[in-house]
């Protein structure tokens, strides 16, 4: 007892630790980088080294950016989150090594810029948000658009006998949007090219492809941290690091020593093929076939692995859409969309890769760095006699899916697709019309030993809220929840589609929903107005990803 009070008159006696100052007042700007411009830079000065709070207040929302000693408040804090048009406090306070603290005198005052109109940002409209029964995280969307005054592929301004092309109404946009759990636009990132998937790298920051063949590597602030480009590319050289491929295009992972794993291409004349998709008599003739490769590469941008359809796959096997515009229209004439690799998985434990073959409605699993194919999932149809041991054998009731995106495992080991569920059929076989078809996700259970799969869940039946998307989508499972998202990509109501509407109105949505039977939808934000029938511009969701912790300091 005695010793307890000499204890606490001796620590009385001793001086109070000196609050920390601050050499020059806090103030603040908007984010210098007008690419992210839902961001602000907090500065000052410091007498000495503090790890900083920013208390920051508006719009009904209050959370605390912090940042470490090891941050330096003179070269600028970001403070992120910022919903537009609000009006934000930011109130900043310092505390030093001795645990000594000290407030600004003042706080400050930010505005967040408003939202550009149209055509140059989508309508964003919450619908559905169920609070605490969503996935934590920021919703990024990676959104295109199309129509408008530049038209269509091919449109004005084409020379007479040139070769179609994009407009660069299209080609020229790119923007990844952020959502909160409410559905509101808390984050985007503007660019002058069209965007196809992104990832997170484990250093925090997003890598994403555009559609002139390279990938760029951003951090929230919109800063390029690093680039990458195909040597191969119509577009020629850039200042980025090359890398030995035609195309990046569609699909982008990293690997777990660091390296980026993109969709790559190349092509190959092939004697005596098909000219027609629908008529089994048209005569043969030698063709520019494209295939898909899979192409790991190191930040310096060399090629360490590479995995090429044509070496393991059949040419002649056929699907629908084979003989479409697509690479014709990027720059490579007269050239056949053989295979049209749309989707990698990057599976961390076992170091192999899922990727989703479009043309051939089928998924494969390929072992690293053999490039061994484990089996292939999908209708199984065609195949050749030496890869039917490789196709899973449905047990129970299923239905395949037809022209898919977005592969993803779950923890389960279990494989989700989003099934666009489009003509499902191949050639020569009459393919469904878009009123007999609906889009959804769907989850298949695979024992790889016994080379069977079984359908285990799907995200909708037909029905009024159905979508019938023909191009692109994403499905992932969530982590703390378990519920699945799913971005639905060039869509429209399947209802308009049934009644044989003039022109079915575009519906780019995305939602999440309970990984129950039958699914409860937890979460949806549409990209249009409900409004217009035929509007000038329409919106697409290439893909979209849920990130919990991707805005430092705000709360998920």
């Amino acid at each position: 007892m005695m010793f307890a009070m000499f204890l606490a008159l001796l620590l009385c006696a001793l001086p109070a630790a000196a609050a920390p100052g601050f050499k020059t007042a806090p103030k603040v700007s908007p984010n210098p980088n007008t690419s992210a411009p839902l961001a602000a830079i907090v500065r000052f000065v410091a007498g000495e080294a503090v790890s900083t709070a920013i208390d920051v207040s508006g719009g009904g929302r209050k959370w605390r950016a912090s940042f470490g000693a090891e941050r330096d408040p003179a070269q600028g804090l970001p403070v992120l989150g910022l919903r537009p048009g609000v009006r934000y406090q930011l109130r900043v306070s310092i505390r030093n090594a001795a645990g000594a603290t000290a407030a600004a005198p003042a706080p400050l005052a930010f505005t967040a810029p408003a939202l550009p109109a149209e055509p140059d940002f989508p309508p964003v409209a919450p619908r559905v948000s169920e609070a605490g029964q969503v996935e934590p995280g920021i919703t990024i969307l990676s959104v295109r658009r199309q129509g408008g005054a530049g038209g269509g592929a091919g449109g004005a301004g084409r020379r007479p006998g040139a070769a179609p092309a994009e407009s660069e109404f299209a080609t020229g946009y790119g923007l990844l949007l952020g959502l909160d759990a409410a559905g509101e636009v808390v984050w985007y990132y503007r660019t002058n090219k069209r965007i196809s998937d992104f990832k997170r790298l484990r250093n925090g920051n997003l890598v994403y492809l555009t559609a002139d063949n390279r990938a760029v590597e951003i951090d929230a602030l919109g800063n390029v941290r690093g680039e990458w480009y195909a040597k191969g590319r119509p577009e020629g050289s850039s200042e980025a690091l090359p890398v030995d491929t035609l195309t990046f295009h569609h699909a982008v992972e990293e690997a777990s020593n660091g390296n980026l794993i993109v969709l790559g291409s190349e092509i190959r004349q092939i004697e005596n093929y098909y000219t027609s998709e629908t008529d089994p008599a048209a005569p043969r003739a030698r063709q520019k076939v494209k295939g898909d490769e899979i192409v790991e590469f190191r930040r310096d941008g060399e090629v360490v692995w590479r995995w090429r359809a044509l070496d393991h796959l059949d040419p002649f096997r056929l699907g629908y859409l084979t003989f479409n515009q697509y690479w014709v229209v990027r720059g490579f004439p007269d050239t056949r969309d053989w295979s049209h690799g749309n989707g990698l998985y990057y599976d961390a434990e076992s170091g192999a890769v899922l990727l989703s073959l479009r043309q051939q409605s089928a998924i494969l699993k390929l072992a690293r760095p053999s490039g061994k194919i484990e089996w292939i999932l999908g209708e199984p149809g065609g195949w050749p006699a030496k890869l039917r041991p490789l196709l899973l054998q449905p047990e129970g009731a299923i239905r395949w899916f037809w022209h898919q995106h977005g592969p993803s495992l779950t923890p389960h080991g279990s494989v989700l697709v989003f099934d666009n569920n489009i003509n499902q059929a191949r050639p020569f076989e009459p393919p469904a019309p878009p009123a007999k078809s609906f889009t959804r996700a769907v989850e298949y259970r695979i024992d790889p030993a016994r080379k069977t799969v079984r359908e285990v869940w799907a995200s909708e039946e037909p029905g009024p809220d159905s979508v019938y998307t023909f191009a692109m989508g994403d499905v992932d499972w969530l982590p703390r929840t378990g519920n699945i998202l799913v971005c639905y990509g060039a869509s429209v109501r399947r209802e308009d589609v049934v009644k044989g509407a003039r022109r079915a109105r575009p519906w780019p949505v995305v939602r999440e929903f309970t990984h129950t039977s039958p699914p409860r939808l937890l979460y949806e934000v549409v990209l249009a107005r409900e409004e217009e029938e035929a509007p000038g511009v329409q919106w697409v969701i290439f893909g979209g990803e849920r990130l919990s912790g991707f805005l430092p300091g705000v709360p998920d």
